[in-house]
């Protein structure tokens, strides 16, 4: 029997949630405009003598989120370069439907314009490279409309040291499940998450 797979990008939202302040979501995304990309990272090869490998590390991949927003004036966005601009997610219109969160991004703003559009804001988001301790991806993580979703704790906020995992209502990662953290500081080598 065949699964049935919702495709909502058509005309989604995008909702940013900076380092500090409020999340910030837009329902104007420009029809068609949201993209996803990857830049994959390299594979490197220790070789021995003889030309085997006696070792493989590969880079992480970094994410690029891509989309455009109509706008009535210049006003209403500022162009230029953000290095740590927080998380941005791209939520489908249909429930059930899979998105995409990036997190730790820099962010980069431009203007542009023509007489089909008028004034368009050009977002561009891009995320680190994180990787947890077993190579495994943690600033990219596809969320469904309606879902809980969890997002992997950035080590670069204020005090992360000092922070409290169990008292915060940390989850971590058991296998495919996620399980609220018994740990009273954060542990070296350990991913937390939060629950959306």
């Amino acid at each position: 029997m065949a699964v049935k797979k919702l495709i909502g990008w058509g005309k989604c939202s995008a909702k940013q949630t900076p380092v500090s302040g409020d999340p910030i979501t837009w329902s104007d995304i420009k029809d068609g405009s949201a993209s996803l990309s990857v830049e994959e990272g390299s594979i490197n090869e220790a070789l021995i003598e003889g030309g085997e490998a006696e070792a493989i590390k590969s880079q992480a991949d970094k994410y690029i989120i891509e989309f455009d927003r109509r706008i009535g004036n210049s006003a209403e966005v500022t162009p230029g370069f953000t290095e740590n601009a927080g998380n941005i997610e791209i939520i489908p219109p249909t429930a059930g439907a899979i998105g995409i969160r990036l997190t730790d991004v820099c962010r980069k703003i431009t203007l542009k314009g023509d007489s089909t559009d008028g004034l368009v804001a050009h977002y561009w988001y891009k995320t680190g490279g994180e990787m947890d301790d077993n190579g495994n991806i943690t600033d990219v993580v596809p969320v469904v409309k309606g879902a809980t979703t969890y997002s992997a704790v950035s080590t670069s906020i204020d005090d992360y040291a000092n922070k409290n995992p169990k008292a915060l209502g940390w989850y971590i990662k058991n296998g495919a499940n996620y399980i609220l953290s018994q740990d009273t500081t954060p542990q070296s080598g350990m991913t937390y998450y939060t629950r959306s």
